[in-house]
């Protein structure tokens, strides 16, 4: 019985049915079009949307890409767990506990009267973040130099910058009631600030500008001094002048003397205090490289012994706009990243059913927030290559082939109408895939698909019927008449059917 129900008529117009059987109940899926599948990390299109990702478009770029990668057998959830965080995106803000901005307007070291600003970060005790994303305390203070405090201070400029254009446009419409004296100094409170300027400006003097400023800061560092310098202050101060005056020798330091003299000094005190040392040493030129790349920042620290907090201060004239400092901090933390795959964000477990050798089973399953397929043949140890499943169709047609790819599309359409209790005969679905994947490809069903097709009256039955009209005159084509659409354009009745054959009747 299963068999004879198989069995298609001659004739039969198995396309039309099978696009009635997915047309008709796709006007039940016009409410639900957005899911949360099962649990907050997985969000996934779901409905008409995602039906139209996949027969309308066949986009490259889907809206909501995921992966569902099964781990091997003799793997805990929490080894599971551990797997899904380390390829997880992890940015500064994820190992954040607080963050505290003191702004101030004060004595500066390039500025006589400054606007500093103080930030404080915090981070959660280091044991945890270490165990938890399978990352060091180095990798969390490389960041900070070379990702945080430079994209800190782009956005800083930028939102000075922003803040300053809006200031010259109101004054200049007051500027014919000012006095010349007036238009002078104006013109000297714009040119002041070292920190309106963004990076990679058009002004050629930046590099000269930078050197002075360094200068400046360096200069009054030694001039104005209200305290005894500790020897943190002492090591910025003689970075300073090194970086202002490259070619001032590095022994003449001045009257702090250099860190080299200091670690000399203490060579005596037994290899617990040359470490010491050796650390302080490292985190003084690790201050200075950064003050030396980043203008506006006059000093920096973080806690190399447990890696739980970071000072930053920022200097900016007293005469800038203000700006809120504290969000800047928040989006540098959030676009500064530690570790990430290429494609994938955030990674969580989940308990789903899974098919393995004909058997249902519950697992634990990593469902990725982006799709990498490349990346994951390298954790082979790790989770099983030969079952891994994506809603993106394109990337599996690219990394597994055709019969991938035609499987894929029969996996997402059936799932679109499972999740609205919506049963489609697979044989439909297998059609539509065919359809799909016949050239060797991922052909979507719209005008772009239909211009291999031979039958010029078809094509603009569809759509554009101009210029496919077009198209088939400059080129000459011609059209047999064999697909419906083209016999139905001329007024023919389709060989589909009823009209596959004729029926002929004796006449005598």
């Amino acid at each position: 019985m299963k068999y004879l129900k198989s069995i298609v008529e001659p004739g039969e117009a198995v396309g039309i049915i099978a696009g009635q059987s997915i047309g008709e109940p796709s006007t039940q899926m016009t409410l639900n079009t957005f899911h949360l599948a099962g649990h907050s990390a997985k969000n996934v299109t779901l409905g008409i949307p995602r039906l139209r990702e996949i027969v309308m478009t066949a986009s490259d770029h889907i809206a909501t890409p995921t992966m569902t990668l099964i781990p091997n057998p003799e793997l805990s959830d929490e080894d599971c767990d551990k797997f899904a965080k380390a390829i997880s995106r992890l940015s500064l803000a994820e190992i954040i506990d607080n963050v505290t901005v003191i702004e101030k307007i004060g004595q500066g070291v390039a500025y006589a009267r400054a606007k500093i600003y103080s930030v404080r970060l915090n981070f959660y005790p280091s044991k945890e973040y270490q165990s938890q994303y399978a990352i060091r305390i180095e990798d969390v203070v490389r960041t900070l130099e070379f990702k945080f405090v430079p994209r800190l201070q782009r956005m800083i400029r930028a939102e000075l910058k922003k803040k300053g254009d809006e200031k010259t446009l109101k004054t200049a419409a007051k500027s014919d009631a000012l006095p010349v004296i007036g238009q002078s100094i104006g013109m000297v409170e714009e040119a002041g600030p070292e920190g309106e300027r963004e990076d990679g400006g058009s002004d050629g003097d930046d590099d000269d500008g930078d050197a002075t400023n360094a200068k400046q800061r360096a200069n009054r560092a030694e001039a104005v001094s209200y305290a005894a310098p500790d020897e943190g202050e002492e090591a910025i101060a003689s970075q300073a002048r090194r970086d202002a005056s490259p070619d001032v020798d590095m022994e003449d330091e001045g009257i702090g003397g250099s860190p080299r003299e200091a670690q000399s000094e203490g060579e005596d005190e037994g290899s617990d205090g040359l470490a010491v040392q050796s650390k302080k040493l490292k985190a003084d030129q690790r201050a200075g490289r950064i003050m030396s790349r980043n203008n506006d920042v006059t000093n920096f620290r973080f806690d190399d012994k447990k890696g739980e907090w970071c000072d930053l201060q920022l200097e900016y004239s007293a005469e800038t706009a203000k700006v809120l400092m504290l969000t800047l901090v928040e989006n540098a933390l959030r676009d500064a990243v530690i570790q990430s795959i290429p494609g994938l964000g955030s990674c969580t477990t989940s308990k789903e059913r899974i098919r393995d050798d004909g058997k249902e089973t519950e697992a634990t399953v990593v469902i990725t927030e982006g799709v990498n397929l490349a990346a994951m043949r390298d954790y082979q140890d790790i989770i099983n290559p030969n079952k891994i499943f994506t809603n993106d169709i394109a990337g599996m047609l690219r990394y597994y082939g055709v019969e991938a790819c035609r499987a894929n599309i029969i996996r997402e359409m059936d799932a679109v109408f499972k999740s609205h209790g919506i049963a489609v005969d697979n044989r439909h679905l297998n059609l539509i895939a065919d359809m799909m994947t016949r050239g060797g490809g991922f052909t979507p069903f719209n005008r772009n698909g239909l211009t291999s097709n031979v039958n010029p009256f078809m094509k603009m039955s569809f759509e554009t019927t101009v210029g496919f009209l077009r198209d088939a005159v400059l080129e000459g084509d011609w059209d047999d008449l064999n697909s419906p659409s083209s016999r139905i354009v001329v007024g023919r009745v389709g060989r589909v059917g009823t009209g596959a054959f004729d029926v002929l009747m004796p006449v005598s």
